[in-house]
This record gives structure tokens, sequence and C-alpha cells, in this order.
């Protein structure tokens, strides 16, 4: 499903930038249409991701064998593909369930399967290759054909999807019933015992707090660092690889190496590339390294509320909406990008090793 749901998350980010940039950005009102895309796109995530964790429970009570999770990420596909040819508000919203859904059931795989956030990375690193390539297909020609077959794949897709959700959840209502005729009692997940914290409220709080204005700060340094080398579609592809493959490569250090080290590492020599970014090759090392952090800061928050990962997700994408208002506004700093990627770096690496010490932490993440 993770898997799936990667390949989806590249199409639809890819029809979403399609659709801006080669349909709605062309009217006289583009300007104002981004704001909405954005606030719809990410800012709607927290509550509708707050929605799905009360499905989740619901169906995990009831016994329901359909999954809450598949059922938000398709509705989200049906919606992008409507909102593409409508609107960018329905554009958005769709945008908004499939992250949500696909979001929730792949740090739901994650855990069952003890990745220690592995999935998390893989699942959020095709978005921004997927925005790029959308984005350089509108610049291009007809954003119609593209439109169609992308659509095609992505209702295959969830049709594949489908069919793995619905085998597994036979078998794990299958494989409760074999428990409980065994034991005579409930198994732990539904009597609300798995992954339980024991975590202080004042501890949630300050994770929360912490992983939002890391997300918020990446957000920000993404919009207002500019590299003077990053011309033609070579060097721009190359960044956006560099965006993906540091994502990717995040959750699987943190799971190998420990998420403490990996940030200690990858930030401190994040903000020292920063300060030489001027060059490609020491700005591409900073996007790499400056995106490691971004499943790991999913990951813990997610180990602070285990039984609300919709919510989780959405809050933190809420951060990129808000990192995103400075820019659209026009509020970016006159110094050099490079000084503000290295403040950046050095800001967030001081909040998540406050965040990593802190009581409890270290132990469930």
């Amino acid at each position: 499903m993770t898997t799936i749901y990667s390949v989806l998350h590249l199409l639809v980010d890819g029809v979403c930038a399609l659709a801006m940039f080669g349909r709605f950005l062309l009217r006289g009102d583009g300007y104002f249409l981004m704001l909405v895309y954005n606030f719809c796109a990410f800012a709607l995530q927290m509550p509708l991701g707050l929605l799905l964790d009360g499905m989740n429970e619901r169906a995990k009570r009831h016994g329901r064998q359909a999954d809450p999770s598949f059922l938000t990420a398709a509705a989200g596909v049906l919606l992008t593909v409507i909102g593409a040819a409508v609107h960018p508000a329905l554009l958005g919203i769709g945008n908004a369930l499939f992250h949500v859904g696909g979001g929730v059931g792949c740090i739901k795989e994650d855990h069952a399967r003890h990745r220690r956030g592995v999935g998390l990375g893989v699942f959020v690193a095709p978005g921004a290759l997927g925005l790029y390539l959308g984005t350089l297909l509108a610049k291009r020609g007809p954003w119609g054909p593209w439109y169609l077959g992308v659509s095609v794949v992505m209702a295959l897709l969830c049709g594949a999807a489908w069919r793995l959700a619905q085998r597994r959840g036979r078998a794990e209502a299958e494989a409760k019933k074999v428990y409980a005729a065994e034991t005579g009692s409930l198994s732990r997940d539904e009597e609300g015992n798995v992954a339980d914290s024991g975590r202080l409220d004042s501890d949630i709080i300050f994770m929360t707090g912490v992983c939002l204005l890391v997300v918020v700060l990446r957000s920000y340094v993404g919009m207002a660092v500019t590299f003077p080398w990053k011309t033609g579609v070579g060097l721009g592809l190359l960044t956006v690889l560099a965006v993906a493959g540091g994502k990717a490569a995040g959750g699987l250090c943190a799971a190998g190496c420990g998420a403490g080290r990996t940030v200690a590492a990858s930030l401190s020599l994040a903000g020292l590339c920063y300060l030489f970014s001027g060059a490609a090759l020491p700005g591409l090392a900073a996007v790499f390294l400056f995106n490691m952090t971004m499943p790991i800061t999913l990951y813990w928050l997610v180990c602070s509320m285990p039984k609300m990962p919709g919510f989780a997700f959405g809050l933190l994408t809420f951060g990129l909406f808000l990192g995103f208002l400075p820019g659209y506004f026009g509020l970016m700093p006159g110094t050099g990008g490079g000084l503000v990627g290295f403040a950046g770096s050095g800001l967030s690496l001081a909040l998540l090793l406050c965040a990593e010490r802190r009581q409890g932490c270290g132990g469930i993440c």
C-alpha cells in the first residue's frame, strides 16, 4: 500500500500542478486562486485528518473491514480529477483528502511492519517530483491529454489498492476471530492498548509546538532561498530530486542510525552547505540534507499522539501553509538566501534536539 500511495502521491500532485499552471493561473484572478488552492490543499488537512481519526476509531470498534484511510484517499483522487476541470478549491480539497488518507494509511502500515518511519519518508518524497513534472508539462503544451492519461492511471492504481485493502481487511478480521477464540478476550488493538504512549499532556503540547514550528521554518526556507545556478530543466530536476531523495533518506537513516543522530548530522551539514549554496554542488547538498528531517518530525509527532495520526499529519501540513504565506504576500528577506538557509537549519537543529531530549521522546521514537 505504501508503494501504491507513493505513486499516487506523485500523480495527484502532478495533476494539481498541471491544472494550476496550465489552466487556472492563466486567468485574471490567478493570483487569488493560488491562495485558495493552497488553503484548501494544506490548511484543510488538519480538520480532515481529525475526522478521519474518528472514522478509524469507529471502524475499529465495530469491526468493519472497509478501511476509512483508503476510502478517504480514493475520494481525494476522484475530487482531484474533477477539481482539475472545475475549480481550484475542489482541486485543493481533493489533494487534501488524498494526502490525509494516504498518509494515515502509510503510517498504519509503517507501524504494523515496525519500519520506524521509513514508510513515511517513502510516501512524502514523490510529491515534489510530481509538482515539478506537472508544472513542466503545463508550460510545454496542452494540459488536456496529460490530464486524461494520468487520470486513467490513477483509477487503475486505486483499483489495485482497493483489492489489497479488501484482502487485508478480511485477513485482519480473521486473525482477530482466531485470537479471540484462543484467548477468550479482545485483541490489544480492540482494547485500545497498542501504542499507548502514556505521555503527559505537557510533553504532547511541547512536541506539537516544536514539530509545527520546524515545519513552518522548512516551508519558509524553501520559499526564501533561491539559487543563482538553478537554470534550465536539468538543474531544476536535480534540485527536485535532492528534495525527494532527502525526504526518503531521512526516514531510512533515522530508522537505521537513530533519529537524533540523523537530525544532528543532517541539519549541521545543511547549514554549512547553505553558506556556499551559490555553487551548484553545495546547494544541492544543502537541499538534500535540509529535507531529511521531514519524515522525522512527522514520525515524532505521530509517536506523541498515536491515536490521532490524521490530526498529526494535517497539523504539519498546516505548518507548510503558514510557511507559504510570507512568500505569497511578498515578505521575503532582502538578505542572501544562503544566510536564511543557515539560520533556518540552526534553529531547526536546536528545536529538534530539545525535542529529542524531552522526557520519553527517545524511548518511543
